[in-house]
């Protein structure tokens, strides 16, 4: 679109395109300006290595220096994981969350021992120039079901219960919020989800700092 603003988002996940393009068409900055009127993503298939580390952000920032290595262009990524309260210290599991569930699947929360544990699921949005990286995380407070609930298998959205817009406990899952007539997956994107609130703050900071000035002190 003219004059907007080009981001090259690096990922090879369906589901993530998925929720950027709802956000895109139905979020707006506190400009009052919709993120697609303001920005054009570019997105890249591309599978990137990832570096196993708990703290979310160390991970991120090694996984958009190697996406940049591959596309050569400023680009960014997003990664986002659980946190069990009781582990806030530590950001644990974090960037494990990822392999601990393509290990382990629906015997996640029995092999963690974290069924109706309180948990954040945390969200980082890390963008690299070629010269420096910058983060910004999204957070959403809930609890871990007892059992896997829902059918929309995008990593742990099954397990992952988030609280109320009130701030009181959920009773849904993100995947049970996600196939509710109700509520649907542009609920949890616009209103829940951990990555849209580290991508908006991202976004806002891009729109809010000259392009030129954008990595400065």
């Amino acid at each position: 679109m003219a004059g907007a603003v080009d981001i090259v988002y690096v990922t090879s996940s369906t589901y993530k395109i998925e929720e950027n393009k709802i956000l895109r068409e139905h979020l707006k900055l506190r400009s009052g300006t919709l993120v697609n009127d303001r920005f054009n993503f570019i997105i890249q298939h591309v599978e990137i290595s990832e570096l196993l580390l708990v703290d979310l952000s160390a991970m991120v920032q090694a996984e958009v220096a190697n996406a940049y290595a591959h596309v050569r262009v400023p680009c960014m990524v997003e990664h986002a994981g659980l946190v069990f309260d009781d582990y806030r210290a530590l950001s644990y599991p974090g960037g494990l969350t990822k392999p601990m569930w393509n290990t382990l699947g629906d015997k996640f929360l029995s092999e963690t021992n974290s069924g109706g544990r309180r948990a954040i699921a945390r969200a980082v949005v890390a963008y690299c120039d070629g010269m420096s990286v910058r983060t910004f995380v999204g957070e959403t407070p809930g609890s871990l079901a007892e059992r896997p609930r829902g059918a929309r298998q995008f990593y742990w959205d099954t397990v992952f219960i988030p609280d109320e817009l009130s701030g009181a406990p959920g009773s849904k899952t993100y995947a049970e919020i996600a196939e509710d007539p109700a509520l649907g997956i542009e609920h949890k994107v616009i209103h829940l989800s951990q990555s849209t609130k580290a991508m908006m703050s991202f976004l806002e900071f891009l729109d809010q700092h000259p392009r030129s000035t954008l990595w400065g002190p």
